[in-house]
């Protein structure tokens, strides 16, 4: 495995915040991000210089109707204002990037750099040679991203395809727990109950939740636990399962067994009332949030971006007694696994291959991923948005404040949160022990470290970026069969959740493997086994993503 020394990565650190310091890159203290100066243009003459590009980001329906809209508000604004080219924004909705990206393509209207999570999607685009190879950018125009990718060689390996060359923008993460399986502690206490540790003791704390009145208002008005937002992805990997193809005994095999384990216990769940009957309408989550944070449900899978000082404020004020914890995953027959973590290099852009001006994209990421600015759109206007705290990091000076206008999480994405030190850790070093309710948040995110990145309960497998990318022949059986069959949206599995004894998990797969077959998918079960076969001493393994994480954490210290 790959792993820069302690030395190297500050020195790089030490390399960019030097030059944004030569350039005489500073941050005044002001209110309106739009009144700090460019560190990088010269008004007037200079600005007409300037390159314009549009890129993609997220709408999560998050920017209060105060503040604008991704057209204009005062982050947009202020990129354009300090950084190197003008953008243009193309919100793409959150749940729904794929068809949305896929009619920007079709029309000829997809943005110039496109920043998107999901490797599938990437993949898809990289197959219909829809996407810029990017080595010649970065070696003409870059100068901060090269020097990440020459100290961090592992962006590369993993950001090039099987043509040799490199497409993807990647970020480097602290490895942190990214879903988390939390529990009302106190519920468990009244009802004399313990955390559950295997699947059905989950099963009878569910049920205990949902039957014994653990809010004791003396109605039968909470659930047990929730398969909306990330439920189903937790509880897949109780059962040992993650994405479709997995390394099992020594070879990669097409996961069906443990999928078919994963979709009996929920539409066990289902059946006997135990989750909410309407999860298949609460798209994104969000009931599913509401009604943790309303204390109306007891065993809550989360991912990281519920865990905000704003959320879980919100929490006690609606249930000051709630006692909330982290529980690991319970064992299943399968052993006992974490839910998805962080991984150290995770690809999140690539450039629109009928791109005009590739200098201005690069030196558009360039900026971007700068330390002092990724820094700053992270943690907003020192001395407005947040102020160094007793450990040296910055802190929130006021939530609410922050949460109506530090909505940049998405314009951030290609930000390397372990270039910026001991300071990334961002769910522990912006709370404060001295307030009550964040001490407790605290606990949480420390306990959830600990229980989560343990190489004991490991993660079932790496996600689809460590996947090679599979010729057009056979991307196309993926796709074709993507609705019927995908892990935790497909109609088949979604039938057998809410489908009642006539159609059972068992059904289910027989049904999903004959879509499969029918479609050619064993020649894509053949070649990611034979691709394994070939590479397996040389890709990147889960052995090698906890020796990083345990390596990585030194560096933060």
């Amino acid at each position: 495995m790959f792993m820069v020394p302690k030395g190297h990565r500050k020195a790089i650190l030490a390399t960019l915040v030097c030059a944004a310091v030569l350039a005489g890159c500073s941050t005044p203290k002001v209110d309106d991000p739009g009144a700090l100066t460019s560190p990088h243009t010269t008004p007037g003459a200079e600005s007409a210089k300037r390159g314009a590009i549009n890129v993609s980001v997220y709408d999560r329906g998050n920017i209060p109707p105060e503040e604008g809209n991704w057209d204009k508000n005062r982050w947009v604004d202020w990129i354009n204002k300090n950084g190197p080219v003008d953008v243009k924004y193309t919100p793409v909705p959150r749940w729904e990037s794929f068809p949305k990206f896929n009619a920007l393509f079709a029309s000829g209207s997809a943005p110039d750099l496109i920043l998107e999570y999901d490797a599938n999607y990437r993949n898809s685009w990289y197959s219909q040679k829809l996407l810029m190879p990017i080595d010649e950018m970065v070696d003409k125009y870059s100068t901060t991203y090269k020097q990440i990718l020459e100290k961090y060689p592992l962006l590369r390996k993993i950001g090039t395809k099987e043509d040799g060359k490199l497409y993807e923008i990647g970020r480097l993460n602290v490895v942190a727990p990214h879903h988390r399986l939390l529990i009302r502690e106190d519920w468990l206490e009244k009802l004399n109950l313990q955390v559950p540790t295997t699947t059905e003791e989950l099963y009878n704390v569910a049920n205990a939740f949902v039957n014994q009145d653990p809010d004791g208002n003396g109605k039968k008005d909470t659930f047990g636990i929730n398969l909306s937002g990330v439920g189903f992805s937790v509880i897949s990997h109780i059962f040992g399962r993650s994405i479709d193809w997995a390394e099992q005994n020594g070879a990669f095999v097409h996961d069906w067994d443990r999928l078919q384990a994963s979709v009996e216990f929920q539409k066990r769940l289902f059946d006997n009332g135990l989750v909410d009957k309407d999860f298949l309408t609460d798209k994104n989550g969000q009931k599913g949030i509401q009604d943790f944070m309303n204390g109306k449900l007891g065993i809550f899978a989360i991912d990281s971006a519920w865990f905000t000082i704003s959320n879980y404020e919100t929490l006690k004020k609606n249930n000051p007694t709630a006692k909330v914890i982290p529980i690991a995953l319970p064992k299943s027959q399968y052993g006992q696994f974490s839910p998805i973590i962080s991984t150290p290099v995770q690809m999140v852009g690539v450039v629109n291959a009928k791109a005009k001006d590739p200098k201005a994209i690069m030196q558009y990421i360039d900026w971007m991923v700068d330390p002092e600015h990724a820094s700053l759109l992270k943690n907003g206007i020192e001395g407005t948005h947040s102020q160094k705290g007793s450990n040296g990091c910055l802190q929130p000076i006021d939530t609410e404040k922050n949460k109506k206008e530090l909505y940049t999480d998405d314009l951030n994405m290609m930000r390397s949160d372990l270039l910026l030190g001991k300071c990334a850790e961002v769910y522990l070093v912006n709370l404060r022990p001295e307030v009550p309710t964040q001490k407790e948040l605290l606990d949480i995110n420390l306990k959830s470290k600990e229980i989560y990145i343990n190489k004991d309960r490991p993660v079932p497998s790496l996600g689809n970026d460590f996947l090679p990318v599979l010729p057009d022949d056979l991307q196309a059986i993926v796709k074709s069969t993507s609705k019927s069959n995908n892990i935790d949206k497909g109609d088949i599995w979604l039938k057998a959740l809410v489908g009642g004894p006539g159609y059972t998990a068992q059904q289910a797969v027989k049904d999903a493997k004959d879509v499969w077959e029918k479609a050619g998918g064993k020649q894509v079960d053949d070649y990611y086994a034979k691709w394994y076969e070939n590479n397996k001493t040389k890709i990147f393994s889960i052995d090698d993503l906890y020796k990083f994480a345990e390596q990585s954490q030194n560096e933060l210290k």
